[in-house]
């Protein structure tokens, strides 16, 4: 099969690109992301693209860089694409962060393709991993410990980011590029064995091919493809399963059934920890087996609390699991009347506006996200924020003023929900909690003759 065809296998079979995308290569100078800016560049007009490049420069190698950038520069200019060049100190930034150069590079790397596309509006991020990159992922997990979705090893489409060149070997794209004279870049330190991935390339594939199998790249990526569509399958199973154990609070806490994990198997168990934790994590840091494994412990055990990497937490609360980040939600914003407000943090847009009595229905049975007031009784300016742990209110009905924290405990709401229950203040302090009640100073009576309502819509 001839590259074009493999090219075109790819982006059919697993539906890569659609009419009128607009797509950003990352474009490194080098034999892999060349070819597939001239690909992309050869049936532009066919799904009419608007391409554009993007070449990082990691200021590793500080010569072969310029050469790169000015490559880069003169290939985009020929073809007529625009190139965005971003610079940064990734062996600076690594320290920092106290991460691998290569971890670091790469995360940088995905930081810069969000922060274009968010700006620029890409719809589609091209990468040039290709065969021989399937089978060192595939290696590098399996060395360093994987299940059976790390052996999926790169997949051709993750999101908006797309891999062309699926199909093809590095030596395909080599004889490629030089049967069509096509220029490209040699990247010096691929040579250089300290770097993980390059040991696999140059020093463990050899060795495997020479003493136990010559066609182990074609093996691993057997098994690779046969694992995918087995994957279809259980993924299919987990989120079945998941549509009846999964909610979310209002705001964004993961809510999973305890009695209905308990009763699955510990393979799906497993798969629908690995399932939640993605959604807090962009980088899959957090997702290793013994994540998983803690939480499982923690599902059977007397604990109510458990840290987890990635600043997350995940607390027992009467029948369900709860994860979200370990810092408490926490904001104030001020209510202005006939003006809309919208919380991000719980997913509420709030309208607050002032009636005459005449002109609005007052609601006979209390809802739990609409209040209406007595206007007179309340002093501006008016505000939304979190419970504090001293706060205090006279709920109606009630002589005298309670402490919050103690009624919600009366209600039965676990603490790991308080930080989503908004109240609101005028100047002399708190007159609604809202979903519960508001203080008898801010009721409706025969004399009231302006009507504040403010109404909470969920955006969820």
């Amino acid at each position: 099969m001839i590259i074009e065809d493999k090219f075109h296998q790819a982006i059919e079979k697993y539906s890569l690109l659609r009419q009128n995308d607009s797509v950003l290569v990352a474009l490194s100078a080098g034999p892999d992301s060349t070819m597939l800016l001239y690909l992309l560049h050869k049936i532009r007009n066919k799904y009419k693209l608007k391409l554009s490049a993007v070449y990082i420069n990691h200021q590793i190698r500080k010569e072969a860089a310029k050469e790169e950038a000015m490559f880069c520069r003169n290939l985009c200019e020929s073809l007529n694409i625009k190139l965005h060049i971003i610079e940064k100190d990734i062996p600076k930034l690594s320290k920092k962060l106290k991460k691998g150069i290569e971890e670091t590079g790469r995360d940088f790397r995905y930081q810069t393709f969000k922060e274009l596309s968010d700006k620029s509006g890409f719809t589609k991020v091209a990468l040039g991993h290709h065969a021989d990159d399937r089978v060192e992922t595939i290696l590098f997990r399996v060395i360093r410990g994987t299940g059976r979705q790390g052996l999926l090893g790169i997949q051709p489409k993750r999101g908006n980011y797309i891999r062309p060149l699926y199909f093809m070997t590095k030596d395909e794209i080599i004889r490629y590029l030089n049967r069509k004279k096509i220029d490209y870049c040699t990247d010096q330190s691929n040579s250089d064995s300290r770097y993980t991935r390059n040991y696999i390339r140059n020093e463990l594939l050899p060795e495997l091919r020479k003493k136990l199998n010559p066609a182990v790249e074609s093996s691993l990526l057997n098994l690779s493809e046969t694992i995918a569509e087995e994957e279809k399958y259980l993924t299919e199973l987990t989120e079945k399963k998941l549509k009846k154990i999964y909610s979310e609070s209002q705001g964004g806490k993961i809510l999973l059934n305890t009695e209905m994990l308990k009763k699955s198997d510990l393979w799906l168990r497993r798969r629908i920890f690995r399932n939640v934790l993605s959604k807090f994590s962009e980088n899959g840091q957090q997702l290793n087996k013994d994540t998983i494994d803690m939480i499982d412990d923690f599902l059977y055990s007397a604990k109510t609390a458990l840290s987890l990497p990635g600043r997350l937490m995940i607390r027992k609360a009467e029948d369900v699991l709860v994860l979200s980040h370990n810092k408490k939600l926490s904001f104030q914003k001020k209510l202005v009347v006939d003006k809309v407000l919208r919380i991000k943090q719980l997913r509420y847009v709030v309208s607050v506006e002032v009636k005459n009595i005449t002109e609005t229905e007052l609601v006979k049975k209390r809802q739990s996200f609409f209040g209406q007031f007595d206007y007179s009784k309340l002093t501006p300016p008016f505000a939304i924020r979190t419970i504090g742990v001293a706060d205090r209110f006279s709920p109606l009905g009630l002589n005298g003023s309670k402490k919050i924290g103690d009624y919600l405990t009366d209600k039965k709401i676990a603490p790991v929900f308080r930080d989503e229950i908004p109240v609101v203040t005028d100047k002399k302090g708190i007159f609604w909690l809202v979903g519960f009640e508001i203080e008898n100073r801010a009721k409706i009576d025969k004399h009231t003759k302006e009507v504040l309502e403010i109404e909470f819509k969920s955006e969820k």
